[in-house]
């Protein structure tokens, strides 16, 4: 009788992954580009490389998908921050500050990363992109700032920067 149970559970969990298999199959699930097979968020850099012919193509993409998010944490710093309430004056600037420091720091860093991909020198473009720029996210953390807008496109610039570095290391 156990027997017959568990080869049940067995036939049903067969059944279950062919149907799931099946199913994205047939919602036309895309395969991950060969520039993403190491990347931790798979989705995110499809996107980014979507339709990338080569792998200088794929890091132009994500570089400039960074430079993108770094551009709009500098205007969202400098136009919500100073509606953010129950902050000490100098804590709000304090924190425009870093940000405005990080994100001029990165996109000169993502600008360099830029050259030396165009140089074929594929060291110092990694070595551009390692120079994450945490700052903003570290001083949102240390202060304690939950303000989702300004929350939202420092994670999401991490994550590019996540995508970029992946890419960067996929083999071409």
């Amino acid at each position: 009788m156990a027997s017959q149970k568990l080869n049940f559970c067995l036939l049903l969990s067969m059944a279950i992954i062919l149907v799931i298999t099946r199913s994205s199959e047939a919602n036309g699930a895309v395969p991950t580009s060969p520039y993403c097979k190491i990347c931790t968020i798979p989705i995110l850099c499809n996107n980014v490389v979507n339709g990338a012919t080569n792998w200088k193509e794929a890091m132009v993409k994500s570089i400039n998908a960074c430079m993108e998010n770094a551009y709009r944490i500098q205007n969202v710093t400098s136009s919500i921050l100073p509606q953010i309430t129950g902050v000490a004056p100098q804590t709000k600037t304090s924190i425009q500050d870093t940000c405005k420091e990080a994100m001029d720091g990165a996109v000169s860093d993502l600008q360099e990363a830029m050259k030396a991909l165009n140089k074929n020198d594929p060291g110092t473009m990694l070595t551009n992109l390692a120079s994450l720029h945490t700052d903003c996210a570290d001083a949102l953390d240390q202060f304690g700032i939950k303000f989702l807008p300004l929350n939202k496109v420092v994670g999401r610039y991490l994550k590019h920067m996540s995508v970029a570095l992946s890419v960067a290391q996929a083999p071409h």
